[in-house]
């Protein structure tokens, strides 16, 4: 078994099946979320882009929203969880707001919370991490990271006993 490159890929094609071979047309606007691929990256839409007639075409965010498809998951569970569920949610949506600012294509997917614990689903791994790691700096507890081994799929457990 090949070890896997922890850098990425130079070169050849991504395993990703959402990454981008081709530019757009620019601008083009995405009909679900309003993002504008403009200067080669989907960006937040501006008074510019408004005025001017657009391309339309899905942003990779989007298709995998539709498709059910995310790249990263995030288990909470434990005793903690259920004491403070509300103030844990406060962390994964700031954590998410303030990296959809940078990288609106870093976005959450699903909230799904059970008795026991909460499932969260997002459009890219690097999100996923970014709010496991802000949750365990914030609760303590135990991160367990887990790197699928053919996809790019992460996932993510965050647990606290107490």
């Amino acid at each position: 078994m090949a070890e896997r490159e922890k850098r990425g890929r130079i070169g050849g094609k991504s395993p990703n099946p959402y990454h981008e071979d081709k530019k757009y047309p620019e601008p083009t606007q995405c009909p679900r979320c309003q993002l504008v691929y403009r200067s080669g990256r989907w960006q937040h839409r501006d008074e510019e882009v408004e005025a001017r007639e657009t391309h339309s075409s899905h942003c990779p965010a989007c298709r995998r929203e539709m498709d059910r498809q995310p790249a990263g998951l995030l288990y909470l569970s434990g005793p903690y969880l259920t004491q403070h569920q509300e103030d844990i949610l406060h962390i994964v949506t700031n954590q998410s707001h303030a990296a959809a600012a940078q990288r609106p294509l870093q976005r959450i997917m699903w909230i799904e919370s059970g008795p026991e614990h909460t499932e969260v689903a997002t459009t890219n791994s690097h999100l996923a991490l970014r709010i496991g790691k802000a949750i365990e700096a914030a609760c303590k507890g135990t991160l367990t990271i887990k790197h699928a081994q053919d996809t790019q799929l992460v996932r993510v457990y965050w647990e606290r006993s107490e």
